[in-house]
C-alpha cells in the first residue's frame, strides 16, 4: 500500500457522496496559529472511535469502517496568503460520519454530531446535515402532509391560508372558563383553537376536562353557524405521559395533538407520529428552540431543527417565528425554515409551517406574500385584543385569510361590505 493511500481520517467530497455518510456542516471559530486542518481530522475522530489522546485497540479496519473523515474545510473569506491574518479565523467545516455507527434513530444521531464535545474540545455549531438516502428512508415523516391537512380539514377546494388562534390568558383558567373563550372565538369562525404552549395537563385544568368542554363549545357554535372550529390540544409531559395523554384527548374528541417537541426530545415527537392509533394531525411547537439554536458558536440552526428534523420526526404542521415579531429572528431564518419544510426531501410528505408572533392582517399579508398560501397563520393577541373583541379579532383573521387565499389585496377587502372588523384589524396594527 502505498503511504497517501493509508487510512486517513479525510475523505474527496465525491467519495463521501457516493458511500452511506451523513455529512454534518459545522461553523468554527479557530485562533490564527491554530492548524484548522488538524482541528478538524481530530474533531472527526473525536466525534467517533478515538478520544483526546491516543488508545490502544483502534485498528485500521475500525478506521475504515466507523471513523469520522473530513469531507471540506470552507475558510470564511477563502484566504490563501499569510500575511495579515486576523486574531480569529472563521470556517465551515464538512465531516462524513458512517451510517454503520447508528441504527437510524435522532437521538443518537444529536449525540454523535454534537455530543461529544468534551472529548474533541471544540465549540462548533451545526449549520446543517445532509443525510444519505439509507439514513433518510428509514424515517416515516409526516402521516398527513400539506395536502392531508387540507383535506383532513375539508378546504381541498379553497387552498388558502388556515387560521389558528392560541387562547389568551396563556394559562390559570379552568377547563370551563377556556371554553367560554374558545366559544367567542370560534363564533368567528377561525379553523383551529389551540392551547397556548404554557398550558398543557393542570390540576386545575385536565386535558380530559379541556376536550370534552371546548369539543362542546365548537359543536355548539357549528350548530349555530355551520362553521367548526377544530381544537389543538396540548400534551407536553415526560414521555409515558404524553403516550396517554394522547389517547385520551383522541377518545375525547381532540382534532390536533401538540407537543413541545423540543422540550420533550424529538424521538417523543417521532414516536408519538408514528402510533397506530394515532389518526389525527400532530402539531410541533418550537418553545425552547432558542436554547439549542440561538449562540453563533455552539448548538445547532434553526432550519436543520425546525425544518429538517422535525419533518423527519412526522410532525404535520410545525410552529416557528415570524420576524414580524418584537423579538429580532431573522428574516432569511423564516424563510429557510418553511423550504425546509416544505420542498423535495427524500420520501417524506411535507411538514405545513405555522408562523406565529405578531401576526395580525397586516404582517399577514406579507407572510403571505413571502411564503406563499399554503401555510397556517397563528394569531393570539390580534385576536384577543381585537378592539371589538375575540368574535370580531377572528372575523378579521378569516377576512383576511380568505382575502389572501383569492389574490385581494386587504386594503380592497376591507373596503367590501361585511369586513368591518378587518378595516379595524388594519387601522389597529398598521
Amino acid at each position: 500500500m502505498k503511504d497517501y493511500e493509508k487510512v486517513s481520517p479525510i475523505i474527496l467530497p465525491e467519495e463521501s457522496f457516493d458511500k452511506d455518510y451523513i455529512i454534518a456542516s459545522y461553523f468554527y471559530i479557530a485562533k490564527s496559529d491554530e492548524d484548522i486542518y488538524e482541528k478538524a481530522k481530530s474533531f472527526a475522530v473525536g466525534q467517533t472511535i478515538g478520544t483526546w489522546v491516543p488508545v490502544p485497540g483502534i485498528t485500521d479496519e475500525m478506521k475504515r469502517k466507523y471513523g469520522g473523515k473530513v469531507v471540506s474545510i470552507y475558510d470564511i473569506p477563502p484566504v490563501e496568503l499569510t500575511p495579515d491574518l486576523p486574531e480569529e479565523t472563521y470556517h465551515i467545516i464538512q465531516i462524513a460520519f458512517p451510517d454503520e455507527n447508528f441504527i437510524p434513530q435522532i437521538p443518537m444521531l444529536m449525540v454523535t454530531l454534537l455530543g461529544n464535545d468534551v472529548s474533541t474540545s471544540a465549540q462548533v455549531k451545526l449549520v446543517d446535515i445532509k443525510f444519505s438516502r439509507k439514513f433518510l428512508k428509514s424515517f416515516k415523516g409526516p402521516r398527513f402532509g400539506i395536502d392531508g391537512i387540507y383535506d383532513y380539514m375539508g378546504l381541498n377546494s379553497q387552498r388558502r391560508p388556515i387560521v389558528l388562534n392560541m387562547i389568551k390568558p396563556c394559562l390559570g383558567y379552568s377547563a370551563k372558563e377556556g371554553a367560554a373563550i374558545f366559544r367567542k372565538i370560534a363564533l368567528g369562525g377561525v379553523d383551529i383553537i389551540k392551547d397556548d404552549e404554557l398550558f398543557a395537563d393542570t390540576n386545575y385544568s385536565s386535558i380530559k376536562d379541556r376536550v370534552r368542554l371546548y369539543k362542546k363549545a365548537a359543536n355548539e357554535v357549528y350548530g349555530q353557524t355551520g362553521h367548526l372550529t377544530r381544537y389543538c390540544v396540548n400534551i407536553t409531559d415526560r414521555f409515558d405521559k404524553v403516550l396517554e395523554h394522547a389517547k385520551t384527548a383522541i377518545d375525547e374528541g381532540a382534532d390536533f395533538l401538540m407537543i413541545n417537541f423540543v422540550a420533550t426530545g424529538i424521538s417523543v415527537l417521532q414516536a408519538l407520529s408514528e402510533m397506530d392509533e394515532i389518526k389525527i394531525p400532530v402539531v410541533a411547537h418550537y418553545a425552547t428552540a432558542g436554547a439549542m439554536t440561538e449562540s453563533p458558536f455552539t448548538g445547532i440552526s434553526t432550519p436543520l431543527l425546525l425544518g429538517k428534523l422535525s419533518r423527519m420526526a412526522g410532525a404535520d404542521m410545525c410552529m416557528f417565528s415570524s420576524p414580524y415579531s418584537t423579538y429580532p429572528f431573522l428574516k432569511r431564518r423564516y424563510k429557510q425554515i418553511a423550504d425546509m419544510q416544505r420542498l423535495p426531501f427524500g420520501n417524506l410528505k411535507p411538514t405545513m409551517p405555522i408562523i406565529g408572533g405578531g401576526v395580525h392582517p397586516n404582517s399577514a399579508e406579507k407572510i403571505v406574500s413571502e411564503l406563499g398560501r399554503e401555510l397556517v397563520l397563528a394569531s393570539g393577541g390580534a385576536v384577543l385584543g381585537h378592539p371589538m373583541g375575540p368574535t370580531e379579532g377572528a372575523k378579521s383573521m378569516m377576512q383576511a385569510a380568505k382575502a389572501l387565499g383569492e389574490g385581494v389585496t386587504l386594503a380592497e377587502a376591507a373596503n367590501q361590505k361585511g369586513n368591518e372588523a378587518l378595516k379595524v384589524s388594519i387601522e389597529k396594527w398598521k
